[in-house]
């Protein structure tokens, strides 16, 4: 018997939403009067699609910042928004040349009436990522290092992962993914803004669905295991597959999403960040949600004896499978699409093992 595990974006689902949604997060977080407010654009809580690619062209540079990302390991949409951000921020503010010892940069709001008609440069974050070869693993400390070229910076830790700013953004994103009906249900402490309609029900499946189901079917009845390991939170990851009527094909114990990291970054005695391409997902899916093995998850460890398929669209998934030491398919439904290639083909996936579709991985498996 073999385990077949699946990344969701760029495999079962388009990210193309998921980065509209990063791109407008920035965006509000320096235009929404309620945060910087900066008087270059008007926020607005709907958008038709011409403006949304608009600010997303704006703000990731035509994706060359998302392209930056995604070659570095980066896979967490909040982690790219929240980077994006930062970099934009800081050098707003040390353009204005502000005195920030005695304020909170935080407040967002209190720091967009020093900033005033201050426009941001949206060309500082890639210059940022041109400036060393960064990975997963040293970008937040690059960020941090950054920051330090701020005047009167108080706190390095604002710009960590896991600050208050970056709690905001991450809010942010789920209020325009989620819509604000849902968030208000999940009793936020931080603000909603009211009306945000969501784009959960605007997913692309980037093969017809009823071929999808047809495939978890063959896989099952030949006796294989399935599950999921993804950067979505658990809500975004089990809507769209319920309503397409997926979900029943996949045990809850065999799907791990980024709800389940964060939870497991907050335990007592875990000091690393459990992201892709931390293989910690895939292992949580394969040892069944299993505490036994929390440890051996959190270390990296493949211990199991079984086969095992790691399935994604990207180097962090690839990273992931090589540190489990298993098999890796790729799928060219990406970011990026056929132009990865290269890239799997010089760390070592063979051409047989890059498919144009979710729907080959099948064949791969048998």
């Amino acid at each position: 018997m073999s385990v077949v595990i699946f990344d969701v974006d760029g495999v079962f689902l388009s990210e193309e939403r998921c980065f509209d949604v990063a791109a407008l997060s920035v965006h509000e977080l320096l235009f929404n009067p309620r945060y910087l407010n900066l008087t270059q654009e008007k926020f607005k809580t709907s958008y038709t699609d011409e403006e949304i690619a608009e600010i997303r062209s704006k703000i990731f540079l035509d994706d060359k910042v998302l392209s930056r990302y995604k070659e570095m390991g980066l896979n967490s949409n909040w982690d790219m928004l929240y980077i994006s951000f930062s970099i934009i921020y800081i050098n707003l503010l040390k353009d204005a040349g502000i005195n920030i010892s005695n304020v909170n940069i935080n407040n967002l709001y209190e720091m967009g009436e020093m900033l005033g008609d201050a426009e941001p440069d949206y060309s500082k974050v890639l210059e940022f990522l041109d400036g060393d070869e960064y990975t997963k693993e040293t970008i937040y400390e690059g960020l941090v290092n950054y920051a330090t070229s701020l005047k009167f910076l108080n706190e390095k830790d604002d710009f960590k992962t896991n600050s208050k700013l970056w709690h905001l953004g991450q809010h942010i994103y789920q209020e325009w993914y989620l819509g604000s009906e849902r968030m208000r249900v999940k009793d936020s402490e931080l603000p909603i803004e009211g009306d945000k309609e969501g784009f959960l029900h605007q997913e692309e499946w980037l093969a017809p669905v009823e071929k999808i189901e047809t495939m978890l079917k063959n896989l099952l009845d030949a006796d294989q295991t399935i599950g999921i390991a993804t950067g979505r939170s658990r809500e975004e990851t089990l809507i769209p597959f319920e309503a397409a009527g997926l979900l029943e094909y996949f045990e809850d114990q065999r799907i791990s999403t980024a709800s389940e990291v964060k939870e497991a970054e907050a335990r007592e005695g875990v000091d690393r960040q459990l992201s892709k391409p931390h293989p910690y997902s895939y292992l949580w899916t394969l040892y069944e949600h299993n505490e036994e093995y929390f440890i051996q998850s959190t270390e990296g460890e493949n211990v199991s004896e079984e086969k095992v398929y790691v399935v994604g669209d990207s180097v962090a998934d690839y990273f992931c499978s090589e540190k489990m030491e298993v098999e890796f398919i790729g799928t060219l439904t990406g970011l990026t699409g056929d132009d990865i290639i290269p890239t799997f083909i010089e760390l070592g996936v063979s051409r047989d093992n890059l498919v144009p579709d979710v729907l080959h991985v099948e064949s791969l498996v048998e």
